[in-house]
């Protein structure tokens, strides 16, 4: 099985962004599952346009998609 995690890159005058931080933590293989990390550019449409293209090209069986919201004090799924 593979998992497809993504995280975003830096955007504004941030030198990181927490969400691709926290998918570089996670380690290469969770219960047997291969984690392939992708960074998505903060660019209009491009974020979008770059997880089709990891998802055609990588053929995961699960995407998980991780944002930051800034002010927010929880995880919320959207």
């Amino acid at each position: 099985m593979k998992i497809l995690v993504t995280g975003f890159a830096p955007f504004g005058n941030d030198i990181l962004n927490p969400s691709y931080e926290a998918v570089k933590l996670l380690p290469e293989q969770i219960a047997g599952a291969e984690i392939i990390k992708k960074e998505l550019p903060v660019v209009f449409q491009k974020g979008g346009e770059a997880a089709i293209e990891a998802i055609r090209e990588m053929k995961p069986d699960a995407v998980v998609l991780v944002g930051q919201a800034g002010g927010r004090t929880a995880i919320t799924p959207e």
